[in-house]
């Protein structure tokens, strides 16, 4: 009886590292870690488009699991740096992200945003949003969209 049970942890354990590693290797199975895609950055300035923000270039963050947030997209010159703090899944992180260093200036402040991962059809969908409240000017709203992969 003992040797059954054994054998019975054993094969689970086995199972259960061999599925683990399966879903560690294929980097889908969490929100946390690199991701890289093509993003959209646009700034709307009261409800016209800028076409002075607007670019469509890579994008690479790292999403540490203890929550730091840093990425770089070179050709616009934007840093990110932040934090994620764990969603109502275990799919998707809230962004709490500051940009630096951007060639449009419009586009270096605070975002929130939200990435969600979609393990079958392994990519992320990655969206930050800001606005700006115009006092006695019109404000903005600037929006950064991406579908990352590993």
């Amino acid at each position: 009886m003992q040797l059954a049970r054994t054998k019975i942890f054993r094969n689970l354990l086995i199972i259960s590292i061999f599925l683990s590693s399966r879903a560690l290797a294929d980097g889908y199975a969490s929100p946390y870690g690199e991701w890289r895609g093509q993003t959209q950055y646009q700034a709307f300035i009261g409800t016209t488009s800028d076409p002075a923000a607007h670019i469509v270039t890579n994008l690479t963050i790292k999403i540490d699991p203890q929550g730091k947030v840093n990425g770089i997209s070179s050709e616009n010159g934007c840093h990110l740096l932040g934090i994620a703090t764990p969603s109502m899944t275990t799919t998707s992180v809230m962004l709490d992200i500051t940009l630096t260093g951007c060639s449009y200036l419009g586009l270096n402040r605070t975002y929130k945003g939200l990435l969600s991962l979609y393990s079958k059809e392994k990519y992320a969908s990655f969206s930050l949003q800001a606005f700006q409240i115009g006092y006695g000017k019109v404000g903005g709203t600037y929006n950064i969209t991406s579908t990352m992969r590993r």
